[in-house]
């Protein structure tokens, strides 16, 4: 009985960080019986549609890449008969994956803290919190976005979103955005690429889209990038002009929001770099994700959000259990109003047996317990790879 209760009072102590009481002795099942008893690992590799990664003659870069790096779906069975499914990020290290799965058998999840979860690496955290949160929302009946604080949003806006394109591709790009009815897109950029026509294509095929740029920190000086911004600036159809230089030099990062109408955002996930970038008044939105984890996303939205910085959710063109992740993050997050990466729609699978829903740029936030998301095994079979 002791033991029971202490359980409880650790589960009451995580979740009280989120800002939810203790939970009753009456949820969760009065045995609490949550202890790992397997984990299964499945290697795959989901490749992305044609036409999304960057035109060809751009050269070679991160985003050509990605595709074919591997992911581990997580499986975490339970002496309960609850299962909670996980994805980890890509460019994971395999050997601490396994190690990790090993470290948690035999655990019962609700010893973990699952704010900080005690893991061997942070390699396949995401993959492991993930499913952690599914089985514990499974066992209470509770949606993820309620293990997080709370449902601060029904709906999450999304982009559509490309790699770097000259003007003719990303004009296909700008018809499929309007075709699936969303309000705009991310695109990327950097020196020497022609972004500013690029993006004055897509305002010739539909000057509503409105577009995020994202220059990865390529510019190295504020005059270096000055063309670039100036002529995104006279087109009038950008959203947000990401990450334009190093991100390092905040004071930097402060002129330039002098210098154009155009929003500037920084990609920052470590809340102290958000403060510095807050105390210097280096940006207008910030993009905080992927975050460590997901307790942590929804923790530096509240510092921008108390700041009155608005925010959203970027990625690492996940799959759909991590895209599910994401939703229930953006969902408990009130100043997430910016639209996130929430991409599993552009890989041939997202090996979900029903994907997330998006409509009118808005993907839909689920109210079933845990993640709310069922696994295709079938799918998962056809991807996985030795």
């Amino acid at each position: 009985m002791h033991a029971a209760i202490s359980r409880r009072r650790v589960l009451g102590a995580g979740f009280g960080l989120a800002g939810l009481p203790a939970v009753p002795a009456s949820a969760a099942g009065h045995s609490e019986r949550l202890k790992i008893t397997k984990v299964e690992l499945f290697k795959v590799v989901v490749p992305m549609q044609p036409d999304i990664i960057s035109s060809p003659e751009l050269g070679p870069d991160a985003l050509t890449e990605f595709p074919s790096l591997p992911k581990f779906i997580v499986k975490v069975h339970t002496d309960a008969g609850l299962i909670g499914i996980g994805e980890t990020s890509r460019e994971v290290d395999e050997k601490v994956v396994r190690r990790t799965s090993e470290a948690v058998t035999g655990k019962n999840i609700l010893d973990f803290n699952l704010t900080r979860l005690d893991l061997p690496g942070w390699a396949a955290y995401l993959g492991f919190e993930t499913a952690f949160y599914d089985v514990v929302g499974k066992a209470l009946g509770w949606p993820v976005w309620r293990l997080l604080g709370g449902k601060a949003q029904a709906r999450v806006l999304v982009n559509y979103w490309c790699g770097r394109k000259n003007p003719t591709d990303i004009r296909r790009v700008a018809e499929r955005a309007v075709k699936g009815g969303f309000q705009g897109i991310k695109v990327k950029g950097r020196p020497g690429d022609p972004i500013v026509k690029a993006v004055a294509a897509i305002a010739e095929v539909s000057p509503a889209l409105k577009i995020t740029v994202d220059f990865n920190a390529h510019y190295k000086t504020a005059e270096e990038f000055r063309p670039v911004g100036k002529g995104l600036d006279e087109i009038g159809n950008v959203l947000v002009m990401e990450d334009p230089i190093e991100k390092s030099d905040m004071a930097a990062y402060h002129r330039l929001r002098g210098e154009y109408k155009t929003p500037i955002a920084l990609h920052l996930s470590d809340p102290r770099a958000m403060i510095r970038a807050i105390r210097a008044d280096a940006c207008a939105m910030f993009n905080t994700g992927p975050a460590p984890s997901m307790a942590s996303f929804v923790a530096n939205a509240y510092l921008a959000g108390a700041a009155g910085i608005p925010v959203w959710h970027g990625s690492g063109h996940e799959l759909g259990i991590l895209d599910a992740a994401m939703l229930h993050s953006c969902a408990a997050a009130p100043n997430c109003t910016l639209p996130s990466d929430i991409l599993s729609y552009q890989r041939v699978d997202d090996l979900l047996v029903r994907p997330v829903e998006i409509r009118d740029s808005y993907a839909t936030v689920p109210d079933k317990p845990g993640l709310g998301f069922e696994l295709d095994e079938d799918a998962v079979k056809r991807y996985q790879v030795a």
